[in-house]
């Protein structure tokens, strides 16, 4: 509480009764990791005759707040946001009145992308695709629990029209799920049925989502078939074949062979239609890109997307 004189001061100066503080000015903001940031502000001229006892920052889009607990200019830590998000940040000032009304809205900044293999929308982070080596959507591997099987491509080695596209996943499992039923095309019901990781949104990959899954969750340390790997749509593109080495296995311990989420060394199903006979697939033992008979048992594993 104020003394007297206290009290008398504060009126002579027009700050009494207490109030809230003045608005913080806001500086600037800086992604610090996939998920953190840092928020630079300046303390109010005014603190409503009140001591600030704290400030907040809270970005926008929500999900993400900071506190700092001191009276004067400073640095707060923000944390709580979302991988690969643009982000803008306003502070509040409190002191024993109330809070302030908010800054100011911060520069933008984006928040870095998660690791490799972590958990990520749903289920793991696999990369990125786009377009000239500018990314489009962030790739989610679904939970290996969960998302993958071993099914045929489809009951009969027919043509399935629209189903061919290198890249849109989402579009080939769509023709191929209005096509026919689950006893038609097994993989792409299995993976547009799916509902897992608090997500619905699962399809089966096309042949380059697929590529990018083996390049970045590698299971091994064996080598690499090198008459395949060109992809335009992975980030960034690639314009020549694997070597031997390169990809090498994946940073991901979850991923890596005998780990908890690694994908088997053997076929995996895209879902790009290659003829009316046959569709494309990936080895994720050596990388070796191919096409086969559509009614062969191949393990499928369901992605989503994430527009960047």
């Amino acid at each position: 509480m104020w003394t007297l004189d206290q009290a008398m001061q504060l009126k002579k100066q027009g700050i009494w009764p207490p109030t809230v503080p003045g608005a913080p000015t806001i500086g600037t903001a800086t992604q610090t990791g996939s998920t953190t940031a840092t928020v630079v502000y300046t303390a109010p001229a005014s603190n409503g005759g009140s001591t600030i006892t704290s400030y907040t920052a809270t970005s926008s889009p929500s999900g993400g707040t900071g506190t700092l607990s001191q009276a004067g200019s400073g640095t707060i830590t923000v944390t709580g946001l979302s991988p690969s998000t643009a982000y803008t940040f306003t502070v509040t000032a409190t002191n024993a009145i109330g809070t302030s009304a908010a800054s100011a809205a911060s520069n933008s900044i984006t928040t870095a992308l998660p690791a490799i293999g972590s958990a990520f929308g749903g289920g793991f982070f696999a990369g990125q695709i786009g377009v000239s080596s500018v990314a489009t959507h962030n790739l989610v591997i679904g939970p290996i629990s969960t998302a993958q099987s071993t099914l045929a491509w489809k009951n009969a080695n027919t043509a399935t029209a629209g189903a061919d596209s290198d890249i849109d996943g989402p579009q080939n499992t769509a023709d191929m799920v209005a096509d026919g039923n689950a006893t038609v095309y097994p993989c792409a019901h299995f993976c547009n049925d799916l509902s897992t990781g608090g997500q619905t949104d699962w399809y089966m990959p096309a042949k380059n989502e697929l590529e990018v899954c083996y390049y970045n969750l590698k299971p091994t340390t064996g080598a690499n078939n090198t008459s395949s790997g060109i992809n335009a749509n992975a980030v960034p593109a690639r314009a020549s074949n694997y070597t031997s080495g390169d990809p090498a296995q994946t940073t991901s311990t979850d991923f890596r062979d005998t780990g908890a989420e690694d994908f088997a060394t053997s076929q995996y199903w895209s879902s790009t239609e290659f003829n009316s006979s046959a569709s494309e697939y990936q080895n994720f033992s050596s990388g070796f890109q191919n096409n086969t008979t559509k009614t062969y048992s191949f393990r499928v594993r369901a992605i989503r997307r994430v527009a960047v």
